[in-house]
Parts: C-alpha cells; sequence; structure tokens
C-alpha cells in the first residue's frame, strides 16, 4: 500500500501507483488521422504568436476591414448585399441574415452576424464562418439571433473560428457541426450568454478556447466531441445563468478546463466521456447552487486544486480505467468539501476504487482532506457493481492464501505522505453513508516516527451502523515508514491493515434530531485551526471522538428515516439548525 502515496499522473492506477506505459490513445493518436488537426493547430499558434504585439495595442476601427460571402470578397466602406436579401453588409461591421443558405462568410477584425429565419453555412476544406485579425483591427466575432430563428453552420474543417473572441448572444439557436476539426473554436475568450440554444458537435472538440470560457445562458449548451473534448479551454470555464449545458465525448473528457471550473446560479450540468474522465480541472471545481451529473471512466471528476460542493446537487459514476482503477470524486493538492445541504451519490467500480478520494505528498502544498457539513452524502465504491465483491486474499490452485489482497475499494479516502498536514476526515451535522469492499472510511497517514496520524472527526452525530461502530486507530510499519490512521469499525484493537474484519464495510453516520446549541454554525465547514488539526506529536491517537459520537442519542427524525429522499433528511438537518440559530438568538434577547 506504500504505492499509494505516489505522486498520481493521468495515466496512472487510480490508487496512485505509476505504470511506465505511455498513454497509448494519446502516444499513437497522429497514426489515426489526427495528424491534420495538431499540424493545423500549431500553425494557428504560430499565427497567434506573430500578432501578439498586436492584442496589446489599442484597436483603431471597429470594423471588419473585408468580408468575404461565399465566392466574392467586399472591401470596407462600401455596402453589399445579395438580390435576394437573405444577407447584407453595412461595409462597416454589421452583416445580417435573413434566411441565407450559401457557402462560407468569411472576415478580418471585426464582425457582427446577426441571424433572422432559418439560414445555412455550408463549406468544405475552409471555414464556413471564420474571423481572423486584421491589419488594424483584432478579429472579433459576434453572433446574435432572434427567438425562432436558427443558423446552421456546417464545415469540413472548423464550423465556426476566431483568431480572436466569440461571442454568441440572443434568444436564436446555433447549431454548429464539423466533420473535420473543431465545432466552434475560438483563439481568445468565448461567450455564450442569451436565452438561445447552442448545439456544437465536433469531429475533434465541440467547444474550445484558448482564453476563458463562460456560458451565462438560461437556454441550453450541448456540446459533443468525437476525439477530444466537449468543452475544453485552457483557462478557466464558468457556467451560470440558470440554464442546462450538456457536454460528453466519445474518446477525452467532457468538461475540461486548464485553470478552475465555476458552475453556480442554478444551473444543471451533465458530462459524460466514453473513455476519459468526464470533468478534469487544472485548478479546482465549484459548485454553488446547482446540479451536476457527471459519468465518466477511471474519473468522474478529478479537480487538481480542490473540489467545494455549497448546496449542490451532485451524482457522479466513475468505470474501470484502462489499468482497473476508479474514482469518483478526486482531488489532488487540496481538499474535498460538501456543505450547505448538498446532496452527493458517488459510485466507483474497479479493481482500486473510491467514491470520495484525496490525496497529498508535497510538503508545501496543502490537501488531503475531506469536509463535510449539513449535507447528505452517499459513497460507495466497489470491485464490480451488484457483486460480492473481491477475495480480500487471493488463493492458489491448492486452496491456500497469500498476503496479497485483490484490490482496495474504500468508500472515502483522505491520505497524505510524509511532511505533510496530516489526513483528515471530518463529518459534522450530516448523514453520511458509504461503502466499499475493503472499508468504508479511512484517513491514514505516513511519517518517519509514526506521529503523525490520519484522523476521522465526527460532530454533532453519531454511527448508527455498524452496532457498536466507533473510530479503530490502524498503524502499519512498511519499509522504515509508518502508516497510522482511522477507521470507522468495531472491536478496540489497533489493526495493522484496512481489510482486517474488524473494518467496517458498510456505515450510516447521521445527526440526532436536534444538535446542540453550542455547535458551530452551518457555514463553518472547516473547523477552527486549532480544532481541526490533529493532537501534537507525540499525542496519542484521538478516541474521544469515537466515544462522544457512540453514545450521543441515536434515536429521532433522521435516525428513524432508514431510506427517507436525500432532500429531507437535508431539509430536517437545515430546519433544526435554523431552530438552534433561533434560540440561541432569543436567549441573547432575553439576557
Amino acid at each position: 500500500m506504500a504505492a499509494l502515496f505516489t505522486t498520481p499522473k493521468r495515466n496512472d492506477t487510480t490508487a496512485g501507483t505509476h505504470v511506465a506505459e505511455p498513454d497509448v490513445r494519446r502516444r499513437i493518436g497522429l497514426a489515426h488521422g489526427s495528424w491534420r488537426r495538431v499540424t493545423r493547430r500549431i500553425v494557428v499558434g504560430a499565427v497567434c504568436a506573430l500578432t501578439a504585439s498586436s492584442l496589446l495595442m489599442p484597436s483603431v476601427s471597429l470594423a471588419a476591414e473585408w468580408v468575404k460571402v461565399g465566392e466574392t470578397k467586399y472591401n470596407a466602406g462600401t455596402a453589399a448585399s445579395d438580390e435576394a436579401g437573405t444577407w447584407s453588409w453595412d461595409g462597416a461591421d454589421d452583416l445580417k441574415l435573413n434566411n441565407y443558405n450559401g457557402g462560407e462568410i468569411q472576415a478580418a477584425g471585426k464582425l457582427n452576424v446577426n441571424y433572422s429565419g432559418t439560414n445555412i453555412v455550408t463549406a468544405e476544406w475552409i471555414e464556413s464562418i471564420n474571423v481572423s485579425h486584421g491589419t488594424n483591427e483584432n478579429a472579433e466575432l459576434n453572433i446574435q439571433g432572434d427567438a425562432g430563428s436558427t443558423l446552421s453552420v456546417t464545415s469540413t474543417e472548423d464550423a465556426i473560428l476566431s483568431t480572436g473572441n466569440i461571442n454568441i448572444d440572443g434568444a436564436g439557436s446555433v447549431n454548429a457541426t464539423s466533420t473535420g476539426f473543431d465545432a466552434i473554436n475560438a483563439g481568445g475568450d468565448l461567450a455564450i450568454k442569451g436565452s438561445g440554444n447552442v448545439n456544437a458537435t465536433g469531429a475533434s472538440d465541440g467547444i474550445r478556447a484558448n482564453g476563458n470560457i463562460t456560458i451565462d445562458d438560461s437556454g441550453a449548451v450541448t456540446a459533443r466531441a468525437t476525439e477530444d473534448k466537449g468543452i475544453g479551454t485552457d483557462k478557466n470555464l464558468t457556467i451560470k445563468g440558470g440554464g442546462t449545458v450538456e457536454a460528453s465525448s466519445a474518446d477525452g473528457e467532457a468538461l475540461w478546463s486548464g485553470g478552475n471550473i465555476n458552475i453556480s446560479d442554478g444551473s444543471q450540468v451533465k458530462a459524460s466521456s466514453e473513455k476519459d474522465a468526464a470533468v478534469e480541472a487544472k485548478g479546482s471545481l465549484a459548485a454553488t447552487n446547482a446540479s451536476l451529473n457527471v459519468n465518466g471512466v477511471e474519473y468522474g471528476v478529478y479537480a487538481h486544486k480542490g473540489i467545494t460542493l455549497d448546496h449542490a446537487n451532485v451524482t457522479v459514476r466513475a468505470g474501470k480505467g484502462r489499468y482497473g482503477g476508479a474514482i469518483a470524486l478526486f482531488t489532488y493538492q487540496d481538499d474535498i468539501v460538501v456543505k450547505n445541504g448538498s446532496t452527493v451519490d458517488a459510485f466507483a467500480e474497479g479493481e482500486v476504487s473510491a467514491a470520495f478520494s484525496t490525496r497529498n505528498d508535497r510538503p508545501n502544498e496543502k490537501g488531503g482532506h475531506i469536509y463535510i457539513s449539513d449535507s447528505v452524502v452517499k459513497a460507495i465504491a466497489r470491485y464490480v457493481e451488484n457483486g460480492d465483491g473481491p477475495t480480500p486474499y487471493s488463493e492458489n490452485q491448492d486452496g491456500e492464501t497469500s498476503p496479497e489482497p485483490q484490490g482496495e475499494n474504500i468508500g472515502i479516502i483522505a491520505q497524505t505522505g510524509e511532511g505533510v498536514t496530516p489526513a483528515v476526515i471530518s463529518i459534522i451535522r450530516s448523514k453520511v453513508t458509504a461503502e466499499g469492499d475493503t472499508a468504508a472510511i479511512f484517513a491514514r497517514a505516513m511519517s518517519a516516527d509514526g506521529k503523525t496520524i490520519g484522523t476521522i472527526k465526527i460532530e454533532n452525530a453519531a454511527i448508527q451502523t455498524p452496532e457498536g461502530g466507533k473510530v479503530i486507530d490502524y498503524r502499519k510499519l512498511r519499509n522504515g515508514i509508518y502508516e497510522a490512521g482511522q477507521a470507522i469499525g468495531t472491536g478496540d484493537a489497533v489493526i495493522d491493515s484496512p481489510y482486517n474484519e474488524a473494518v467496517a464495510k458498510s456505515m450510516v453516520i447521521a445527526p440526532p434530531e436536534v444538535a446542540k446549541p453550542e455547535d458551530p454554525k452551518p457555514d463553518e465547514t472547516k473547523p477552527a485551526e486549532s480544532k481541526q488539526d490533529p493532537k501534537p506529536e507525540g499525542a496519542k491517537t484521538t478516541k474521544t471522538v469515537a466515544v462522544a459520537t457512540t453514545k450521543a442519542k441515536a434515536t429521532g427524525v433522521l435516525a428513524a428515516t432508514g431510506d427517507t429522499s436525500g432532500a429531507a433528511i437535508v431539509a430536517t438537518v437545515l430546519a433544526g439548525t435554523a431552530a438552534i440559530a433561533a434560540g440561541t438568538m432569543a436567549s441573547r434577547k432575553r439576557s
């Protein structure tokens, strides 16, 4: 199990064990036709580099320097249109489409495309709509349509491309399809807003940008990719506005960000990948007052710098990856925080799997902690879904057992390496159901002297199952390094393996009907440093938490709910907290 603390890489196994073999799909990517896409992006990158100086200069004009419609190019200063009235250009920055059905639209500088009626733009071996940097004007493409109007754009190259920014606004529908490259591609920032619908289907990416992507839309955005990302940005991805966003990929991430991913404002996001992580952020992921439904391979959500779920409704599934591992919610170098009435249902299936997992082995980085408060969490990790789980120890043909486990499946796990702030799993006023073929919940840390201990802290809640359940201690010396931590289980003995029979494979923690008035307020997700940090080095393992929680009142509304819906449980938890706050205020007034 020492391998669990190695630095994770995207082609590692779920537990963090690095496999030297490179990512085969990415390694042979040039062999199945994607060389054209890669070469083309190199060229685009070179063009962007050459125009970097112009990007820093103020624009002289706010208009297209020229426009090309179909086969004809028109220079700025002279208005143009066709006889049928399906398109017209004012000679500056406005191009109007009215039931247009024709070839590509190209421009240099800034171009506003306003569409009404039913419009179709089709091109082969060239982008259907393309705005590039001009001599004096940086590229900017703005698309806007009326309610009931559509703009359908199809190409063997990028369907919609700008070497600068792209803004899509209005109440109309934009349909972009590329049979060879990206459906919508911005060299700068990309913004989708308004109340309209955007459908993007790309042979490579569905929607991508070198800059930030902001979706502030009360309508619907759908992005599909065949070879790469459904929605991908080199910087930050922001989804708000209360609409729906659905992203999928057959061979890459559904949502990918080189920075942070923020979902808020009642937005509903669905992300699925057939061969990769559904959601990956090189920064953090935050879902606030939003819904997130994720289905991925190897990882459901992989956020390198932390996951925060604040009054969010989240469902995550992770299937077995190429090396047999799966993690539903995973962060490295930071924490997982679930708070303020969130409901989370996480499931992972694989030889090595976890529903919640945070890991940190870098001394200068924070992380390795899981905080759950005022929420309902269900976390299940299985070797095989709906199966009996793995045999803890493998057998040979003679029926003799080997001390090597077949797999490790833990519902909730926090782990830290040597020299790092010890792992902590904190559960406050929440109902948590955790299951794992190996262990339901586990916290562990590594140190040379064995004084650094991973801990499980439970406040204003009780262990309902297993019967007699408590926080038990774990300690093992492996290759001169101590692994020390805690699990939920039974008995008083210190265990030396998560496969020990004393470790609970299934557990339920829930708050009593009414918590004590002196308890922390619901926004105190991370307890004060003095409460959260483990005892000083040399101190004994904290068993006082286990004693307090096992003696807590386990009757009342939540204890009797059984399979009551998460929404009802959250409502009860928050109602109890509100009653406490009201009582405290009344007491202060009387005093």
